[in-house]
């Protein structure tokens, strides 16, 4: 229920302070048994506030000698050679624990063999897959704990990187039916969006063919494995007493603008699944347009078990403990997908908090969406009439009343941090 900005925890090698209680604490606190299986950058190891947690490490014990293949995924990066060197990605949890050889390199460097992007397969077996893992050990966590009421949640990997699927995936979606999207007209977008599309665009083609057809490789295959455990639910006789929602932390560029993975603020990259069912109290099927913030979950969960309100009381004193939520529950528009939004509705997005010469903030009201960078650029867009996000009306005169409005929302919420550097 917290943004980065509030809690310091702003990338993947940060440590989210212990003292915060987190939806686990919430949950445990009125009788749930609590579990996390799969990925989660903590860094360390305190488990704020699940009972139950096996994370990638009891994965990689799982593959004993096998983990060489994963080693070799990771360090061919299709889109960034740079992993051959390294062969350490905390994207994808390798290690899952920073810090872990003490400031040395890591272990497998040099021990690594690359993958040729056109034989994209992985050498694992389906069921070696961490998805596949997740999937299992839910499952069993399930079957163990569910006489009494649960909180799980199964991080999946996939379909992250490395965009190396199981043979039968990667066969779905063979290189040369694979199509590298136009870049377009990336002049009028702020610099470090031209950095990101231009530093994809000088990566071999076959290389971003090959991370294209790894990623819907990837996407078949934990469709699968997310199925598999959605099927246990009706197996066990959860379902209809089980709230599950279906979500991700970012999404995927795909080649828009010449970009791939993540890491700017157009659509594909900020806008996530959110997919809530409830049997029995929400009807099925039903797509609503209005906007959320994915960050009030906890608060959501909290009002629709009935087991609210949520608490954001430090575990233990702090200097500056949080005042309170950053987001809000929207447990109502769960409950009310065709009412309209209000005039304070709002998603906000930050990236970067920490750096403040490179930080930029997004806020979407109604059809306008802007994005605001440290360097004092923006992008403003009509999604209404510009759903593709071609046309950056943040020099036009017209939009400046827009402009500033929404810039003053992102002040509001972040203050002197949205001014960049002094």
């Amino acid at each position: 229920g917290l943004y980065a900005h509030t809690t310091g925890a702003d990338t993947n090698r940060d440590v989210l302070d212990r003292r915060y209680r987190t939806m686990a604490h919430h949950f445990s606190a009125n009788g749930y048994y609590t579990g996390l299986v799969g990925k989660m950058h903590f860094n360390d190891a305190c488990n704020h506030g699940f009972e139950y947690y096996m994370s990638i490490n009891d994965w990689l014990m799982y593959l004993g000698p096998k983990v060489r293949h994963y080693a070799d995924e990771i360090a061919s990066h299709q889109l960034m050679p740079r992993f051959f060197e390294t062969v350490d990605d905390d994207g994808a949890g390798f290690p899952d624990m920073r810090g872990l050889w003490g400031g040395r390199p890591s272990p497998w460097v040099g021990n690594v063999t690359a993958m040729d992007p056109e034989r994209y397969a992985s050498e694992l077996e389906e069921e070696d897959h961490l998805d596949a893992f997740v999937a299992r050990e839910s499952v069993r966590f399930l079957e163990n704990g569910a006489s009494r009421p649960f909180l799980l949640i199964a991080s999946f990997m996939k379909p992250h990187t490395p965009f190396h699927p199981p043979r039968r995936h990667a066969g779905m979606y063979p290189l040369g039916e694979v199509a590298i999207k136009d870049v377009g007209d990336i002049s009028g977008y702020p610099a470090s969006a031209r950095r990101i599309s231009e530093a994809y665009s000088a990566v071999p083609e076959i290389g971003r063919k090959s991370a294209k057809a790894g990623y819907y490789g990837n996407l078949a295959f934990v469709d699968e494995c997310i199925g598999a455990l959605y099927g246990s639910l009706e197996r066990l006789g959860l379902l209809e007493d089980t709230i599950v929602v279906y979500t991700s932390d970012h999404g995927e560029m795909d080649g828009d603008h010449g970009m791939y993975q993540k890491f700017c603020m157009f659509e594909p990259s900020v806008k996530v699944p959110m997919i809530v069912s409830m049997p029995g109290t929400l009807a099925e099927g039903v797509v609503s347009g209005r906007l959320i913030n994915q960050i009030g979950l906890y608060q959501t969960l909290a009002d629709l078990t009935g087991t609210g309100p949520a608490d954001f009381t430090p575990l233990a004193p702090m200097e500056r403990p949080p005042k309170g939520p950053d987001a809000v529950s929207f447990a109502e528009k769960v409950l009310s997908p065709d009412a309209p939004d209000g005039e304070g509705d709002e998603a906000f997005v930050e990236y970067r908090v920490k750096d403040r010469e490179s930080s930029e903030y997004m806020v979407r009201v109604g059809k306008y969406k802007y994005a605001h960078y440290a360097t004092g650029e923006g992008m403003l867009f009509d999604l209404e009439a510009d759903p593709g996000e071609l046309m950056n009306l943040a020099g036009d005169a017209g939009y400046a009343d827009v402009r500033a409005e929404l810039l003053g929302r992102i002040r509001r919420r972040v203050g002197a941090l949205a001014d960049g550097p002094r």
